[in-house]
Parts: structure tokens; sequence; C-alpha cells
């Protein structure tokens, strides 16, 4: 897959701009629905208890009922609509100001009917209001009662919220869009890394299935020697034998199947083991290993078959690229094990070493590195660390573990 990065940010930012749309529907829209509504109810409930104390005085109690009221009755205000006197001006509207006045415009403007609620949103407020009886008498009969509430001071300030929901928005996308960037590119890399890892070890694989083929029709034809074909297709086999369980293991590793039988062992023996086991590499090279390592026993928590893998990766791989020989050393500290394998065969390339652990990694000689990726896997579940480098000679490979109590 092309593009890996586009597309991750294509859809962190459609993410984006749905959560925005949404959020700016509910500051903008839902909220001051519900805050209309609100204000309507706290309407309703005032006019419902003004009722109840209208029955009450007409069935003759003299308790007063109980007052809940809802989040806007604080907010409720009135307006009294008093006969004119003679001057033609009633005493309320000497007394409006600013919201009062709107709200009474609005009413003379015949937008009011008796009993209903109704809403009036202007420059200055956002008005939710009715038209009632109060309970209270004015030369013996009910004064007509605009009773009404302004909701635009906390509509406004939600809406204010939406400068804020612009900057968290606006740095949750430059955030998220740094993240997918980077993680689409590695994607592609680890994509393509595995191309060129399939590429490589498919090679790698069909050249000893090509020498077993080769070797087997010589073997047919009666052009060969029967017995040296036969060692050289024991060989190969050998070859891809092990090639085949590198991989099944790196691939247990990536399922975490791969499991550890912890016991306490010496080092040393762990060492001198692959030593033995790397003996026929050694003749074939003519080379020599040197070895180094404390008298006293270096104990260590691990599982003594993958280690001892780790460890004989490591140093097969110092043998084929020696000259004359390999150094090998073992020492302890209070805490760590360091295990050193060194060769004398003129180092890695400086633009290999930080990739050379890298199991989909191709050097400039071609090899897929499948045996050190297995290495530092191992070494890692054992808690480990593996590093590499050049030194006057040749290649360096320091192992550290954890020294068993």
């Amino acid at each position: 897959m092309k593009h890996i990065k586009f597309r991750i940010l294509a859809i962190i930012w459609s993410a984006i701009f749905l959560l925005f749309v949404a959020f700016c529907v509910i500051l903008n829209v839902t909220l001051p629905a519900h805050f209309e509504k609100e204000a309507a109810a706290a309407l309703n409930y005032e006019i419902e208890y003004m009722d109840k104390l209208v029955q009450q005085n007409k069935e003759g109690y003299t308790d007063t009922p109980e007052y809940a009221g809802t989040f806007f009755s604080g907010d409720i205000c009135f307006i009294d609509l008093t006969e004119e006197d003679s001057g033609g001006t009633s005493f309320s509207k000497l007394n409006l100001q600013g919201a009062g006045q709107e709200v009474l415009a609005f009413y003379e403007s015949g937008g009011l009917p008796f009993g209903e609620i109704r809403t009036l949103k202007t420059d200055g407020g956002y008005y939710v209001m009715v038209l009632y009886e109060d309970i209270f008498y004015w030369d013996g009969e009910r004064v007509p009662t605009i009773m009404y509430i302004n909701i635009q001071p906390i509509v406004q300030y939600t809406r204010t919220l939406n400068w804020m929901l612009y900057a968290i928005f606006l740095s949750v996308a430059v955030i998220m869009s740094l993240i997918g960037f980077r993680l689409g590119g590695k994607i592609e890399e680890s994509q393509e890394s595995q191309r060129r890892f399939f590429q490589n070890t498919s090679h790698e694989l069909k050249s000893p299935l090509m020498a077993i083929q080769g070797y087997a029709e010589g073997i047919q034809t009666g052009v060969v020697d029967p017995i040296h074909s036969a060692e050289v297709i024991m060989q190969e086999s050998d070859r891809l034998t092990r090639m085949v369980e590198e991989l099944l293991y790196i691939s247990k590793i990536d399922v975490h199947q791969l499991v550890l039988h912890i016991t306490v062992l010496d080092v040393r023996e762990l060492l001198y083991d692959c030593l033995r086991s790397a003996e026929p590499i050694q003749n074939k090279k003519q080379c020599t290993v040197s070895t180094d390592f404390p008298e006293s026993p270096v104990r260590v928590r691990c599982d003594e078959d993958q280690l001892t893998r780790a460890f004989m990766n490591v140093l097969i791989n110092g043998l084929r690229h020696c000259r004359q020989g390999v150094w090998l050393s073992c020492k302890a500290d209070r805490h760590t094990i360091t295990v050193t394998i060194r060769d004398d065969g003129g180092g890695m390339d400086e633009a290999d070493i930080p990739h050379i652990f890298d199991r989909f990694y191709s050097g400039k000689n071609g090899n897929t590195g499948i045996g050190l990726a297995l290495a530092s896997d191992i070494i890692r579940l054992h808690k480990g660390t593996i590093t590499a480098g050049n030194d006057e000679q040749g290649a360096v490979f320091e192992i550290r573990l954890p020294l068993a109590p």
C-alpha cells in the first residue's frame, strides 16, 4: 500500500472535522434549544404554581404550597400591563428599559397571544415569554402580566466557547497529524522492509534448493560423484533447515508464542558449548578462537536452548567474516554480565550498523541478517541488550545480561 501517510492524515482530519462539526452543533444549536426548553418549563411551572395559590385561596387554605422552581426560575422577569392614566402612558412603561422595552414592543405588535409561550431573538436578547393573568389584583381585577426570561447571557457564554473549541481542535489536529504522519511513515518503511526481506529470503532459500536439485539431477544422470553430491546435498539441507527454523522462531516471537524455560546456568558453559558446535566452521575457515573467561562461575537466569542459539548466531557471524581469528570474552560486575565477540574482518559498513539487528534489513552485501535479528530478539526476551560496532580490527558485538543472584 502506497501513500499510507496521506491516507492516515485524511482519516485523522475527517474524524476531527466530524467531531468539530458535532461540537459546534451542540454549542450553537442543541444547547440554545435546550436552554429555550428549560426557560419555557420555568415559565410553565410559575404559572402552575400561581394557579395553585389561587385554588388554595378559593378553598380557604392558609398554607402556601411548596415552591421548587427550576433552573431558570430565578431569572424570571415580570411586566404588569396596567390601564393607561390620563396622560396616555402606563406606569409600567415609564419604568421599563432595555430588555423590558423589547419584550413590550413585541407584545404591542401582536406577537404574544394569551397563554402561549413565544420566543424573541434580538441583537441584545434571547427572550422566552408568555402572557398570563397575575394573581395580584388592581382595582379588584386581575392584572395581565408578561412573564419572560432572557437566556441571552448563558447562550452567549456557550457560544464564546467556540473559540476555545477552535483552539483545542486545531491543537489536536496538529498533534494527531504529526503522530499520524510519523506512524504512516513507519508503516510504509515496515512494508518496504518486509518486501525486501521476503525477496532476499526467497533468494536465499532458493540457493540451497537449487544446489540440492542440481546435485540430485547430477546423481540421476550419472554426471557427478554420488558421494560428493550427497555431502553437498546434506550441507545445503542443513543450511535450509537452519534458515527455516530461524524464520519460525521469529514468527513465534512476534505472536508471543515462544515460551522460555528459565533456569540458572553458568554462562561460561553455554559459551563453551557454542565453541564446540562452531568447530566445523572454524576448521573450514582455518581460523582461531581466543577466549577470556573468569575462573569463577558467571550465573544467569535463562532458557538454555534460546540463549545458546543467540550466542551461536553472533559467534557464527564473527567466524564467517573474520580473517584469522575471533576473540570471545566474558566478564561480570555486581549486576551485569558482558559477553564480547570481536573479529578481525575489517568491520561493518557504517551505514549498516544502525540496522544490523533489523530483521528485514538488507545490507550492502545483500545479507538479510535473520540470525542477528533473532539473536537480538532472544536477548531482549532475557531482559538484556546487544550492541554492534567496529574497533581497529573488525566488528565488535557486546551482549549484556542481568547477573543471577
